[in-house]
């Protein structure tokens, strides 16, 4: 069945969200740093790597860990409960009120092969080295299905509101921004704390959940906007 563990309980996911946790065969359960009670804050990072394995076995390496992992096919592989593990993946402050999502994506140019899922690449200032590798669809859509249900406080000690503080004055941020010294209760890129993934992914987010866009025109909107941008990326023709 296809659930995620929260507080040691089954729920639950979107139905269009395959998830499997560490319970399963072959499943890995990364070591929690503390005990907590609620998380009100979502935070998107990008792996620099080409499958769910490899991500798990880097973070391992490194001394890190995320509660999910989103494959290219937006399949979900779970390491962690989603409120009470404390895991390391966004720094002391974040850490403590989050849980973690890595998406697979290498992210630069220079790391794809002719057999990888991942087929467009875009000009991106914002990016480390400039360019950037976008998200499968299925990953980008994925992102929107597991944002929407986090928000909408699916079990008992989420708490993460439906609050974007990347966009300010009608512009989302696609670097590090002051505000995000301290805990920001909402949808958060990693790029937010001065590293350079998961604001695109934020973008495709918001232009379904708060744009109401399709699949098909919020992906090609994300692409678009973010083409070129370089400290934000203007949304003021759409945000109310």
């Amino acid at each position: 069945m296809s659930a995620f563990v929260v507080r040691n309980r089954l729920v639950t996911p979107p139905a269009d969200l395959a998830v499997k946790t560490w319970r399963e065969p072959g499943g890995v359960r990364f070591p929690t740093k503390g005990k907590r009670h609620t998380v009100t804050e979502l935070v998107l990072h990008e792996t620099v790597t080409r499958s769910a394995e490899s991500t798990v076995a880097v973070l391992a390496r490194r001394g890190l860990s995320v509660h999910l992992v989103l494959g290219p096919d937006g399949s979900i592989t779970q390491h962690g409960d989603l409120v009470t593990d404390v895991l390391w993946h966004a720094g002391p402050v974040h850490n403590l009120t989050s849980f973690g999502v890595e998406v697979v994506n290498p992210y630069y140019p220079r790391l794809l092969r002719p057999s990888l899922p991942w087929h467009l690449v875009i000009d991106a200032p914002w990016a480390h080295e400039g360019q950037y590798v976008v998200p499968t669809p299925a990953q980008a859509e994925a992102v929107a299905s597991l944002v929407r249900w986090a928000i909408s406080r699916p079990a008992q000690g989420i708490l993460i509101p439906p609050r974007w503080p990347g966009v300010v004055a009608r512009r989302m941020h696609v670097r590090a921004f002051d505000a995000a010294v301290r805990p920001l209760p909402g949808v958060l890129a990693h790029h937010y704390f001065g590293h350079a993934d998961g604001a695109w992914l934020v973008l495709y987010a918001w232009l379904r959940i708060e744009a109401k866009m399709s699949p098909s025109v919020a992906f090609a909107e994300a692409v678009r906007r973010a083409t070129g941008a370089t400290k934000s990326i203007d949304l003021r023709d759409l945000a109310p």
